[in-house]
């Protein structure tokens, strides 16, 4: 009873997050060079909050939030909004692969500098991807926004994004 109401409060502070279906497809992002201390940091920052997250303590994420983020949505329905994207995947079981992107160029959000992190990551309910968008402000790369989306094999052993 206790995680039902949990996860109906989590459905009632939603729309106060910024996430979005829209039916239109998403504008194709033009990735830019970085170098390698620039990886290396936007990397250690991912690695840390998904550590938080994967330790079940995402009330900790907002110290290493974008002041953006920030500005645009209250800590509350930030802890809420990534206990409910990560509710029925199970406990963390491993993550293998990691792709960084650097670009300046994103949509409905304010100018900067952008790092977008995307992870194959596995659960105990099986496979999903999680992108971490991580946002440069005054020199340090913090936290923008997350998002997970459950991976479902497909008969041919191949997966694809849950729809």
């Amino acid at each position: 009873m206790k995680q039902l109401c949990a996860v109906l409060l989590s459905l009632l502070l939603l729309p106060g997050c910024d996430v979005s279906f829209n039916k239109t497809p998403p504008k194709v992002l033009a990735f830019e060079p970085a170098t390698e201390q620039e990886q290396r940091q936007v990397f250690n920052v991912t690695v840390e909050f998904l550590r938080l997250l994967d330790s079940g303590h995402a009330d900790q994420t907002w110290a290493v939030s974008s002041p953006s983020l920030k500005e645009s949505t209250s800590e509350v329905v930030w802890t809420h909004g990534i206990n409910a994207m990560r509710f029925g995947l199970g406990a963390f079981v491993e993550r293998n692969s990691a792709h960084i992107g650097f670009t300046t160029q994103m949509p409905d959000a304010p100018a900067g500098r952008y790092a977008i992190v995307e992870c194959i990551s596995t659960f105990s309910t099986g496979p999903a991807t999680e992108k971490v968008v991580l946002r440069e402000d005054d020199n340090q790369w913090r936290v923008a926004g997350y998002s997970v989306n459950k991976r479902i094999l497909s008969v041919g052993g191949s997966d694809s994004k849950a729809p």
